[in-house]
């Protein structure tokens, strides 16, 4: 007669789902909060998570992250404060937002007035001329 023994449950490896199965799945609402009660649970495990969902867990935003993932080599430093993780000239604007230098001092809506009341040209001249002195 053969004796068959079950395997106990901490030698039985934990189902993983991927970030991709994650992010992609078209299962029901009900399936997908049963999805996630077995990650909280520990029942199943999130695996080869994509940056947006790392960042999203990590409450961080995503160009962030994707910064962090560049400079690993300096993460003591940049981690301790000696180094910013993102340098200062690095930060792009996308055309309706004004350097930070500007807008610390003034409104945009202040500096716009000005600059209509003042004409564009003149604003260039005079923005030329501090680049001269400088």
């Amino acid at each position: 007669m053969a004796h068959y023994q079950v395997r106990e449950l901490a030698a039985m490896p934990v189902p993983a789902l991927t970030g991709r199965f994650l992010a992609h799945n078209q299962q029901s609402r009900v399936v997908r909060a049963f999805l996630a009660a077995d990650l909280h649970s520990g029942t199943k495990q999130p695996v080869k998570l994509t940056m947006v969902q790392a960042a999203y867990l990590a409450r961080v935003s995503p160009a962030y992250a994707w910064a962090a993932e560049k400079r690993m080599e300096e993460r003591p430093a940049i981690e301790a404060g000696y180094v910013p993780l993102v340098p200062a000239g690095a930060a792009r604007t996308n055309g309706n937002m004004l350097p930070m230098s500007i807008t610390g001092l003034m409104p945009d809506s202040d500096l716009i007035d000005f600059v209509r009341r003042v004409g564009v040209n003149r604003v260039l001249e005079a923005a030329v001329a501090v680049e001269a002195a400088q």
